[in-house]
């Protein structure tokens, strides 16, 4: 044992050799070798230790990643032991010794002690057991045991050669749905994304089981892919070798995500400057690597099955009576991929518009994009790029814009292989474009194609996870549309703007402008898709952060609109837009929202009238439904008078049920002498619990409110803060939208919590000079992520009775709190919290006045209101 700690020892000081050599910059697949050689010289004297008197044949075999000798610094490690024979205790000891040893290195090790038949058994039955013995590499043992095993794991392959190949290509699958399905994640899993090392591991499996390949460059031998192809793929995944091996040395531990917090990090060692610039010029790096991993192992596993079929039918016959029929005298149909027939590659290069022909064809019939042709159709982007702007070809571009079906995966084709930035600069120019936040989960350039795929997924009446709204409503609403191409069309363009000084709709509505009408839309048409990009802010900039009770502010938004058109194909676009920022963007609470806004505006435009008729109509039905649900409880004229004296804004806000019980309750608090009444309406299909506290008025409550929240770790979504007036009892009406933090209506314990607090707070015995210093606190425990800039902007505009103060920061429990404190402070009143969030940042609205119940229009105090808040979230 003392000659095994040795070599432990050398082990050890041979990893933080080859650790050197990474940092000097040697080739990721020359680091893995080294690692792989380090390994050996441990294991194999191990083998010798520990079985090497056995008297069953017994073999050592390395597998998986390490088998086929690509070891990364914290890579899983997986050894088998194969035996032959029954094991007796004596042997049952070994392999426990052996397994303690292995634990000793305190590495992510597996071991698997199996006879031949367990092994071969549990290969038939679980695909990572038998791609990680399908790697398997000779390390020790009886050679005769190896050879037995691998001829009898060999004729297994052989006879099962087409159902492994499905089901490698069903995992492949999977995990692409598991990882977004999208190489432009902001922070991808190197290995496991789209992209990633395992597609070349994948793709090999297959060429190995199809062609009986022994390593990469089997792929040249079987002539599966040409030379440039095969450079390509493997400096790419030598690329991603070598950031998956700074990953591990920086964490110090298996990490396969490059995070936000890695990204600069890793940037520095590949000489990127570690600030945004730098990051976003490593991650473009990083995507053009992951692009060419994943469409050249495509073409690997494609060429494969091919020869699969070959095999299956005559091929002779095959080709004697089905001969290569060209399309557009250049291309052809092969199995479902357009080729480009081997005489024209030359003039596809040099002739763009054949290669926006090539994508029509793509387009219509629905194929595939085969690698010779990917990589001509590429050649060409980034050699003659002028020639995309001419005339005939933009005509032609337009052409696909126009088709809906299949615009989507046509224009993600096209921005891979560099032509859709060739025909918009701009576009290319947002390729790996970072969004540094949390927010975003994809990159700008993806996300614009995705936003087209949300509408896409309309048509389609949504997917299996889709509500059965986004399935019938938004669908009617899309066919409602009389030109619905302009909505494809504004998806596509409306971020291009960024990345440019300015404001990016602004920019972008321009920059559209100057693209469209180069393409030969029509004025209508470029005015139509430029007022689309310009304002697709503005209708979740309503929804989420003003009170969309405001009758003003609907008329205000109808009128901005100006037709029951542009209403539409804003709300469709507003929809795709969040529903492409990523997993978790669009929820219940955000469709309420919308909907509520949408639903509102629309009626506008069906009945005609403004807003202030139609308001004044529904508060007189309201009016007369209220003295019928408190019949014979309150006096008809206590209600008209309570009509009379209530804040117009509670009347609009409360339907007529709300405003009964809130009566009643104003009632039985004059009556029994009591300071507040509270109830609670849990709403778990949109993820909040509704609070209502009807109580005397008594100043800063909706701050300590806020504080105990906060104190409990519950999220405020929103708040309405009503004067109610009855019989002399001067009310107020609280509404406060409360969550847990993972956006779950709250349970009954926590809620019982708040109101043993509340009560405590009413009777004067909670101090909140008692409550922790770290009222504001992280809501997660994520750190070193993007955090958004603070900001406070003063609105005197959208609303002719409130100043609004939007606060734009950190979401973190407390911010709420801490805020209102200085606005409590500052002596103003409150009447409107609303509350939206975006990955990390939240932006919080409120709606105040001075003490006089008027806007607050001193210049000198808004400035002061805006340094203190800043000072209290910094």
């Amino acid at each position: 044992m003392k000659v095994l700690e040795s070599l432990k020892g050398k082990f050890f000081s041979e990893r933080e050799r080859i650790k050197q050599l990474h940092l000097q910059k040697e080739t990721g697949f020359t680091v893995a070798d080294e690692l792989r050689k380090a390994l050996d010289s441990l294991l194999k004297p191990a083998f010798k230790e520990f079985f090497g008197k056995w008297d069953i044949p017994v073999v050592f075999y390395a597998l998986g990643g390490y088998g086929r000798g690509e070891l990364n610094f914290h890579s899983d490690i997986d050894v088998n032991l194969i035996y032959s024979g029954k094991l007796s205790e004596s042997h049952l000891e070994d392999i426990e010794a052996f397994y303690y040893f292995l634990l000793s290195l305190k590495l992510d090790v597996g071991f698997a002690p199996r006879s031949v038949k367990e092994a071969l058994e549990l290969s038939e039955a679980d695909l990572s057991v038998f791609t990680n013995l399908f790697q398997k590499r000779f390390l020790a043992g009886s050679k005769s045991l190896d050879s037995e095993f691998s001829r009898n794991f060999k004729s297994f392959v052989k006879k099962n050669k087409n159902s492994l190949v499905e089901e490698i290509i069903i995992a492949r699958n999977d995990r692409y749905d598991r990882f977004y399905k999208t190489v432009y994640y902001q922070e991808p899993n190197v290995k496991e994304s789209k992209g990633g090392l395992r597609d070349l591991h994948e793709a090999f499996w297959i060429a190995k089981i199809v062609y009986s390949i022994e390593n990469y460059s089997g792929f040249l031998d079987e002539k599966i892919i040409d030379w440039k192809s095969f450079r390509d793929v493997i400096s790419a995944y030598d690329f991603l070798l070598r950031v998956r091996n700074q990953l591990h040395i920086s964490s110090g531990r298996k990490s396969d995500i490059l995070s936000f917090e890695m990204q600069p990090v890793v940037a520095e060692y590949f000489g990127f400057s570690e600030d945004r610039k730098g990051i976003e010029q490593f991650m473009k790096n990083y995507f053009n690597s992951a692009i060419d991993l994943s469409v050249i192992t495509k073409e690997i596993i494609k060429k494969s099955l091919e020869q699969i079929e070959k095999k299956q039918k005559n091929f002779i016959y095959h080709l004697l009576f089905k001969p290569k029929e060209l399309i557009e005298d250049t291309f052809y149909v092969h199995e479902g991929a357009l080729y480009v027939d081997e005489e024209k590659e030359s003039s596809v290069v040099k002739n763009p518009l054949l290669i926006l022909k090539g994508f029509k064809i793509v387009q219509e019939k629905g194929l595939e994009l085969s690698a010779n042709a990917f990589s001509l159709f590429k050649l060409s982007a980034e050699t003659t790029r002028e020639k995309f702007r001419k005339k005939e070809v933009l005509a032609k571009f337009k052409e696909i814009l126009l088709k809906a079906k299949r615009l989507s995966y046509t224009l993600e084709l096209m921005h891979d292989c560099k032509v859709l930035g060739a025909l918009i600069p701009d576009f290319e120019r947002l390729r790996g474009h970072f969004q540094f936040d949390t927010y975003h989960k994809f990159t700008t350039d993806i996300h614009s194609i995705l936003t087209v795929r949300e509408v896409e997924k309309i048509e389609e009446k949504g997917t299996k996870k889709t509500s059965v709204r986004e399935k019938q409503d938004f669908f009617q609403i899309l066919q409602d549309l009389e030109n619905p191409y302009i909505l494809y069309i504004a998806a596509l363009f409306h971020d291009i703007g960024k990345g440019k000084p300015g404001k990016h709709e602004i920019v972008g509505a321009g920059l559209a402008k100057k693209y469209l009408s180069e393409m030969g839309f029509s004025s209508e048409e470029v005015e139509e898709i430029a007022w689309l990009i310009k304002n697709h802010l503005l209708m979740s900039h309503i929804a989420f952060r003003r009170d969309i009770s405001d009758p003003e502010l609907i008329e205000q938004f109808k009128n901005e609109c100006g037709t029951e058109e542009r209403l539409k194909k804003l709300f469709l676009l507003t929809y795709a837009d969040i529903k492409a920022v990523g997993p978790g963007a669009w929820d219940n609470w955000k469709s309420s929202l919308l909907w509520k806004l949408y639903n509102a505006t629309h009626f506008l435009f069906i009945e005609g009238k403004s807003a202030e008729e139609l308001v004044a109509e529904k508060l007189k039905r309201r009016k007369e439904k209220v003295k019928k649900l408190v019949e014979g409880k309150i006096k008809a004229q206590s209600i008209e008078k309570f009509f009379k004296n209530a804040d117009r804004d509670y009347l609009i806000t409360y339907p007529s049920d709300e405003i009964a019980k809130h009566l009643l309750l104003m009632k039985e608090i004059k009556k029994e002498e009591k300071d507040y009444a509270i109830y609670y309406e849990s709403y778990p299909d949109i993820g909040f619990t509704k609070v209502t506290i009807v109580t005397k008025y008594k100043r800063g409550l909706f701050n300590k409110i806020a504080g105990i929240l906060s104190y409990l770790g519950l999220n405020i979504k929103g708040a309405n803060i009503n004067k109610a007036i009855e019989d002399e009892c001067d009310c107020m009406v609280y509404t406060i939208h409360v969550s847990t933090i993972s956006g779950e209506s709250v349970p009954c314990e926590k809620l019982e919590s708040f109101e043993k607090l509340l009560k405590e707070l009413y009777s004067g015995n909670l101090d909140f000079e008692d409550f922790p210093q770290n009222i504001i606190r992280p809501k997660g425990f994520r750190r070193n992520i993007p955090l958004p800039v603070n900001k406070v902007k003063i609105d005197n505009k959208t609303s002719d009775r409130y100043t609004i103060v939007e606060v734009s920061t950190y979401d973190r429990l407390g911010v709420l709190y801490a805020i209102t404190k200085v606005l409590l402070e500052m002596n103003t009143r409150l009447r409107r919290a609303i509350i939206a969030t975006e990955g990390n940042r939240v932006i919080d609205s409120f709606y105040i006045t001075d003490m006089e119940y008027r806007k607050i229009t001193d210049a000198k105090l808004l400035k002061e209101i805006e340094e203190k808040i800043l000072q209290v979230i910094k």
